[in-house]
């Protein structure tokens, strides 16, 4: 064997296929130890280590910023479902794994808990791919050994020792490339050790040290650790049998890169919830298999250890909804997280692993309240991973599993937006906080309101927009506010697997062509229909439509009849909303120039004058701005600012910044002209049911608007709801 590169064949017309062989020798390894000091890494650090190699980027997300782990996009698989939101989770975890990264193994159990459905599953198989991509690469490169054991005509007698010479090895000394014919016995290790405890502990530290250099330093878990005991066991035994001393038993050593796989349990398992133990011994010197074992080595009493531990083993093992097992099944993780061993009838096992798991809020809560959770506080981490309160999140959720469903039927707009808005409005409770001078108004919001201010930052029009700016500098107060344990925003209401099965049921409905919000109202009421399933629906309602579904489905209504006149008044044209964002650009541009009191230079005579103070308060009048106009301005600047720094990639979305004042100026101008819009929307509506040609004077506005309607994802079917609607409500 060697360790350069071959190709499999392949059928006749496709290039073959490089496979790189991964075995080195003992000495062979040590170089890869010096040209990669990650090689000195735990699982703990290892797993630290690949979250920072798929690289950050920083969202903001409720008026903060968040940093955002790429890896949880899934940029190694674009197969896999992406972890949408849920930035507070990732940076929790990391911290954690900081924080544990010096330690000689993870100390601490890692447990999210929350409600069902709230993605943590999701959380740890993105962790569970990433760790698989990255030990593919060479950064991640990770690698065990096998004990290798030469025929006769490559030993001479014995086990690489005796009279008899033995047959010069590729390298000079080693078994480890030996090719398949002159192997007696090839012993795995599936316990996947570091070959660099191999190297005996009392002198570990030194060897490394004049191996890397000085300066490197070497991680306290590497001078404690020591071989599981079977190799051990072989180790101290051909110290004694081979000549050479610890050099002579390296000969039969064996190193071979590996990569962790969930699909085969190397290095990455999911323990399901059961009663038995996770790790097991069993003998295995008298299997038949092994009888091709040295003397020296036949007369051990060797054992094969498993289980889920054994297989996960320099990875990682998450606990499925741990809580759900009896306290007694798992007990013994007690010691295994205090000490880092775990014994069994006939061994000590000792682990390099990072635990973690998951549990939902009811589990957790009786957790807490029993005489031994005080004995695995001290030993876990815990993190709370709540639903999200971002509609426009919830509504990515259930646009990937639209992806997934790979329907035809064709959606009209908003019915994603409906639904996220639905379900986050049931996670919301009454707003409350101790903090002082907050302006009381907050404390009254509605749940509309309230669920618009967290994804959006838009609040009421009775809110000034220094008033807005001050309160969004308080949202993270508000954000996750608990009655109770369980009762808390993010902890109750719809989950988004109900929202999935909701939409899809929605989707699949016989007695329609397309998807409609229509349609997801209509399955959103058999929800609220069914006490005996859900529990939020049994939530008794609050003042501001807190709980109270038909209150919150009402509410969601209203706000999807509000969008689509919006997007029929922008397809009509009948709104000039473009030159009102002109005019609004060049009210920021004075203002800026008046606060900063700078001069302006005037584009058409190239003089420079001071802001034009009857053009500032002109706007101002058409916006409606009813408080002091010098806060106003400096408020437009500061906004102005924030985006830039928020956004620096990004050009300057006035839309976005100043959505409260352009939305007061868009329903002024339509106000007026809703019956003239719904005389030409009939003429619209006739056009799509029958065929037939508009009227001359309309063709052209027909045509635009339809044309318009259809680039906003109003196709024919969604096009005629929106235009019955509003013929009904208007006409």
């Amino acid at each position: 064997m060697d360790s350069g590169t071959d190709t499999f064949p392949t059928a006749p017309g496709f290039p073959p296929l490089p496979v790189e062989r991964r075995i080195l020798s003992f000495s062979e390894y040590l170089q890869e130890v010096r040209r990669g000091p990650g090689q000195l890494r735990n699982a703990t650090t290892y797993l630290r280590d690949c979250m920072l190699h798929f690289g950050t980027y920083e969202v903001r997300r409720h008026g903060r910023a968040w940093t955002r782990f790429r890896l949880f996009d899934a940029p190694f698989d674009p197969g896999l479902v992406r972890l949408i939101g849920h930035e507070p989770a990732q940076n929790a975890f990391f911290s954690f794994l900081q924080t544990q990264a010096g330690h000689g193994r993870a100390p601490r159990l890692f447990l999210f808990h929350g409600p069902n459905g709230s993605a943590k599953s999701t959380f740890f198989q993105l962790l569970a791919a990433a760790l698989e991509a990255y030990s593919a690469t060479d950064e991640g490169a990770l690698y065990r050994f096998n004990w290798i054991f030469p025929a006769a005509p490559s030993r001479g007698r014995g086990i690489g020792f005796g009279d008899a010479p033995a047959r010069p090895r590729p390298d000079g000394e080693s078994f480890a490339h030996l090719d398949g014919e002159t192997i007696d016995a090839l012993f795995p290790d599936e316990f996947r050790d570091s070959p660099l405890l191999l190297i005996p502990r009392e002198g570990r530290g030194a060897f490394l040290r004049e191996l890397l250099g000085p300066d490197v330093e070497l991680p306290a878990w590497l001078e404690k650790a020591d071989l599981h005991p079977r190799n051990r066991q072989i180790f101290d035994t051909l110290l004694l049998a081979v000549p050479g001393g610890a050099a002579g038993v390296l000969r039969h050593v064996q190193v071979e890169r590996f990569t962790l796989s969930r699909r085969y349990r190397r290095g990455l398992v999911t323990v399901e919830p059961k009663m038995t133990a996770d790790a097991h011994a069993r003998q295995i010197t008298a299997d038949r298999s092994l009888q091709a074992l040295p003397p020296a080595l036949q007369n051990l009493e060797l054992y094969r250890y498993g289980g889920d531990l054994v297989d996960a083993n320099r990875g990682l093992v998450e606990f499925a909804d741990l809580l759900k097992r009896p306290l007694e099944g798992f007990k013994y993780l007690i010691t295994t997280l205090e000490e880092g061993f775990l014994s069994l009838d006939n061994a000590i096992l000792q682990f390099d692993l990072f635990y973690c798991g998951s549990a939902n809020d009811r589990q957790f809560l009786a957790f807490s309240e029993t005489p031994d959770f005080a004995s695995f506080e001290g030993r876990c981490e815990f993190a709370r991973m709540p639903y999200l309160l971002d509609y426009h999140e919830e509504a990515r959720i259930l646009e990937l599993a639209l992806s997934e469903a790979r329907t035809h039927k064709p959606i009209a707009p908003h019915v994603l937006t409906c639904a996220g808005l639905w379900a986050v409005m049931t996670r919301l409770v009454v707003p409350q906080t101790s903090l002082e001078g907050v302006d009381p108004r907050l404390l009254g919001l509605n749940v509309l309101e309230k669920a618009l201010w967290y994804a959006d930052g838009i609040l009421p029009e009775a809110f000034t927009a220094e008033q807005a700016r001050v309160a969004s500098a308080l949202l993270p107060e508000f954000l996750h506010q608990q009655n109770s344990e369980l009762v808390y925003e993010g902890g109750i209401g719809a989950s988004p697997r109900l929202m999935r099965s909701v939409l899809l049921r929605a989707l699949t409905r016989p007695d329609a062509a397309f998807c409609s919000v229509t349609h997801l109202f209509a399955e959103l009421e058999q929800v609220m229909k069914q006490k005996a399933t859900f529990e939020f629906v049994n939530y008794p309602g609050q003042e501001g439509g807190y709980h109270d579904l038909p209150k919150i489905l009402e509410y969601t209504r209203r706000n999807w009849q509000r969008r689509l006149e919006r997007d029929l008044w922008e397809a009509a044209s009948l709104v000039e909303l473009g030159s009102v964002l002109d005019q609004l650009e060049e009210y920021i541009n004075l203002v800026i120039h008046y606060v900063k009191k700078e001069k302006i230079k005037d584009p058409v005579t190239g003089q420079y004058h001071n802001p034009s103070e009857a053009r500032l308060k002109a706007f101002e009048a058409e916006m409606e701005i009813t408080g002091a106009a010098h806060e106003f301005r400096q408020n437009c600047v500061s906004r102005v600012a924030a985006h830039k720094i928020d956004h620096p990639d990004e050009a300057l979305d006035l839309r976005r910044v100043f959505a409260p004042e352009l939305d007061r100026v868009f329903h002024r101008q339509l106000v007026d002209r809703r019956a003239h819009l719904a005389g030409l929307c009939r003429t619209l509506q006739e056009h799509l049911e029958t065929g037939q040609d508009p009227p001359e004077e309309r063709a052209a506005w027909v045509a635009d608007t339809r044309r318009r309607l259809e680039e906003r994802g109003y196709f024919r079917e969604a096009a005629l709801e929106l235009l019955a609607w509003y013929v009904r409500e208007y006409g």
